[in-house]
């Protein structure tokens, strides 16, 4: 078996986290899903490059979230509840080594908006981040007018004892070719640390 430094499964209170490849996603499902209203439009409105139109573009994303795995520069998930078992979306966690510090976003159908999957995916990252990766930083941004994002954001920034760090201004270009602002956040490990220290971390479960 090819070592890997991500886990292939994560399970939280809700949710479970399926490695994202050819051996675990059903692409007709996950077409089916990703091809339905509340993902063709207010979720991806931000993010227009998983607005997949043909199962050959959404069979090119597993290949290349496969290659991003093996190669060690990141690692996508599946979303799914954990009592129904319902897709609800995609996660990525990306480490980026010799800067020691890492990121990840998230694409939530627009239907389970509003239950804080989000913040419980966030957690999850975080807490791998500073435990396990032995990193310095973990940080993330979103589009300036994206308030949903910014909102659950702040919640498990604020957790974690991290901050706001600004506004980056023609930050991130989109597929149509316009540049988009984007707000900026980070935790520190200090401020990771102060923020958790004699708390308990990493309850959730984790195969690898």
């Amino acid at each position: 078996m090819t070592p890997t430094l991500f886990p292939t499964r994560i399970e939280t209170e809700r949710l479970v986290f399926e490695r994202f490849d050819h051996d675990t996603v059903d692409p007709f499902e996950l077409y089916t899903f990703v091809t339905r209203d509340d993902w063709q439009g207010a979720a991806t409105d931000h993010m227009p490059w998983f607005r997949f139109r043909r199962l050959d573009q959404l069979m090119a994303f597993i290949d290349r979230a496969e290659r991003q795995r093996a190669e060690r520069e990141g690692a996508r998930y599946l979303l799914r509840t954990k009592d129904d078992h319902e897709i609800v979306g995609t996660t990525a966690y990306g480490p980026e080594w010799e800067e020691r510090r890492a990121g990840s976003g998230i694409v939530l159908a627009e239907r389970y908006w509003g239950r804080e999957y989000g913040l419980e995916r966030a957690s999850v990252f975080v807490e791998l981040t500073f435990e396990r990766y032995d990193l310095d930083a973990y940080y993330t941004t979103c589009a300036a007018d994206n308030r949903p994002s910014r909102r659950m954001i702040e919640k498990y920034v604020s957790k974690y004892g991290g901050r706001h760090e600004g506004l980056l201004r023609q930050h991130s270009s989109r597929p149509d070719g316009t540049v988009t602002d984007q707000h900026r956040f980070t935790i520190l490990r200090g401020e990771y640390e102060a923020a958790t220290g004699g708390g308990e971390t990493m309850t959730f479960e984790t195969e690898w």
